[in-house]
């Protein structure tokens, strides 16, 4: 069942000058060596950054409330199966968080112009529960609900 869902918007030419005024460390600090990796080899590498920051962002938006205190942003690694569809990888107390809790998650990217969109929708194994929260479940008009 969802448990949650998270969508960001990030701008390529914001990406782009924090990458050009930090550089590398700026770079360290936000994404995983695959991720740089991954982004360098292609051109326009500022928009595959931005998206990459997005799904992060999505990701805590979509979990954010179950997560432990101190996470960050090289917890949670976008990576691309051979089909090129995108992943979360997720590494640390954050990757045991969300084992522990039956998560799982589905990510869709798109960048277009100067803009960088990414969706994260976090599916809860079925019998698994949130210590306090209940998950969402659908009403009458098929909208996800949370029940609290």
């Amino acid at each position: 069942m969802i448990y949650g869902v998270g969508i960001d918007l990030q701008s390529v030419p914001q990406m782009g000058e924090a990458i050009g005024r930090q550089g590398e460390r700026f770079l360290r600090k936000i994404f995983t060596p695959g991720e740089i990796a991954y982004c360098s080899k292609h051109g326009g590498a500022a928009r595959h950054y931005a998206v990459r920051w997005a799904a992060k962002e999505a990701f805590y938006k979509a979990v954010g409330d179950v997560l432990p205190r101190k996470y960050g942003f090289l917890d949670v690694e976008v990576r691309n199966l051979p089909s090129g569809r995108p992943v979360l990888e997720l590494h640390g107390s954050t990757g045991e968080a969300a084992a522990h809790y039956g998560l799982s998650f589905r990510i869709s990217l798109s960048h277009s112009g100067d803009y960088a969109l990414a969706q994260v929708i976090a599916i809860q194994e079925a019998g698994r529960a949130f210590p306090g929260l209940e998950p969402m479940r659908e009403h009458a008009a098929g909208e996800a609900i949370r029940l609290c």
